[in-house]
């Protein structure tokens, strides 16, 4: 049985990987040539808490209860941030350990507290800190520490990081990452080992801006810092290119790579105040603030949005929403900012001040629905889109969103705060509320399969996330549970 090697890029995006960065990316051209490949649609939404358990466990986000990177806690309006304990289902290192065979996932998202698997394991970016357990078995926490220094879990600050900095450190955390890989690989010998570098999503949000209108042709001519930025973001690639043909020789041509991305990489327009909007219509009522009091959490201190085609408030503070600056007994509706727009309906008997009947329910969501829909956003041609969990999964675990929002299908994000002013001057900004962000995450990821039990074909079409849990226990001997979504594409 030949072993199988997983390498994951976190939002890596076809427009780069297969394209723009392709010149200098010479060891994934080479599997792309030899093997199969193609753009690999997210889950819904595509985030990657959601998109990279989607992808080892073959379920969607609703049967998992993600829904992002903080989810509802059970009846209550408080949000958590995920981790592993989370995830009631299988992953894939799961099954493949219970066949008899040694697994290693390393890095991957909600992967703390690291998983006691048949073999290793490094936990995610998501670890609190380095107090915390981050290795299992416990011993090669010190093992790896001795040999390649302390974790470098993730890149702090990089949305408030100067991009050249952000591109630094992601260079210096992916050299670790995948030496701490090649030790385990060579040292520990696992069948099946499975690593995503999370280096690459802290880039583009950081240098998107300077990426789209050097080499995309987006956003304008570019300036003088946005070439050298851009530049070295496409050395970075080059690295990364590097790192992954080094690892995929030390497997060697008996071993079958696949090198993947959980969701891919736009440029941001700017965002909407979804909460905002919910005032204007009537559906949500925030308690009075107590002024500029930033002590009590409510209001906080932002810079002021770039004007952009007349979109975006000059007030120099906002209100962030948070369940206690909401009136909920004359609230019907309040929104979630992320990369897309979380909408809940304060429904009586179900959330702790509900106030919506449930016979209106459905009314209500189609009432919210066409209303933001019909939302005209800023020179902005894709239409909004509005999915409803409870038809786009197949059950929908813990407490799902009655709406899910993608303003302009990903060109804007959702944002978690509001301003005293109404109207579109309001409900649109130029900035991320979450500190400076020229990137939003897009639908579509990378597949690249290679290998002596993969059939070489060149590019692939519909290629799905769920893919990639059944690709993989395919290539193991390992029958995939029969209720998986997505389907075995080494052969076809």
């Amino acid at each position: 049985m030949a072993r199988v090697l997983v390498i994951g890029l976190d939002c890596v995006p076809p427009i780069l990987a297969f394209d723009a960065f392709r010149t200098v990316m010479p060891h994934l051209d080479e599997l792309m040539a030899k093997g199969a490949w193609g753009p690999l649609r997210s889950t819904v939404p595509p985030i990657t808490v959601p998109a990279w358990t989607s992808m080892v466990s073959g379920r969607d986000p609703g049967e998992l209860g993600l829904y992002g990177f903080r989810n509802r806690v059970g009846g209550t309006y408080d949000l958590r941030i995920a981790d592993g304990r989370d995830v009631a289902h299988k992953r894939v290192w799961d099954w493949i350990g219970e066949a008899g065979f040694r697994v290693a996932p390393l890095f991957v998202p909600l992967t703390y507290p690291p998983p006691p698997v048949r073999g290793q394991s490094i936990a995610c970016f998501l670890t609190p800190d380095h107090s915390d357990p981050w290795a299992f078995p416990a011993p090669l926490r010190a093992e790896l520490t001795e040999r390649f220094g302390p974790y470098r879990m993730d890149i702090p600050d990089f949305r408030g990081t100067d991009p050249l900095a952000v591109i630094e450190g992601a260079r210096h955390m992916g050299e670790q990452h995948f030496a701490m890989a090649e030790y385990v690989w060579k040292e520990k010998k696992p069948d099946f080992m499975m690593m995503v570098e999370m280096g690459p999503d802290r880039v583009h949000h950081a240098a998107w801006r300077s990426v789209a209108r050097t080499f995309l042709g987006e956003g304008g001519a570019p300036r003088d810092k946005d070439r050298a930025v851009a530049q070295a973001v496409k050395t970075y690639y080059a690295d990364l290119d590097r790192q992954v043909g080094h690892l995929r020789s030390i497997a060697g041509p008996d071993t079958n790579v696949l090198i993947v991305s959980d969701h891919g990489a736009r440029t941001m327009q700017g965002g909407v105040r979804i909460n905002r909007w919910l005032m204007d219509r009537g559906w949500l009522t925030l308690r009075p603030s107590d002024g500029d009091d930033s002590s009590k959490g409510n209001v906080v201190p932002r810079r002021a949005d770039r004007p952009q085609n007349g979109t975006g408030t000059q007030s120099s503070t906002e209100r962030r929403v948070t369940p206690d600056t909401i009136d909920w007994a004359r609230t019907r509706a309040w929104g979630e900012g992320g990369y897309y727009g979380r909408v809940f309906l304060n429904v009586r008997g179900r959330e702790p001040e509900g106030i919506v009947p449930p016979e209106e329910v459905a009314g209500l969501e189609r009432e919210i629905a066409a209303g933001l829909e019909d939302l005209a956003l800023p020179e902005t041609p894709s239409p909004t889109r509005v999915l409803f969990p409870r038809r786009t999964f197949r059950r929908c675990q813990g407490t799902a969103p009655d709406l899910m929002v993608f303003f302009g299908d990903l060109a804007w994000r959702s944002l978690g705060t509001v301003t005293t002013e109404g109207g579109p001057a309001g409900w649109f900004s130029a900035t991320n509320d979450g500190g400076d962000d020229g990137a939003n995450h897009d639908w579509n990821g990378i597949f690249v399969a290679e290998g002596p039990d993969v059939t070489a074909r060149g590019k692939l079409e519909g290629l799905e996330i769920y893919d990639v849990a059944s690709t993989v226990l395919g290539l193991m001997g390992v029958e995939p549970p029969p209720d998986l979504l997505g389907r075995d594409r080494s052969k076809g």
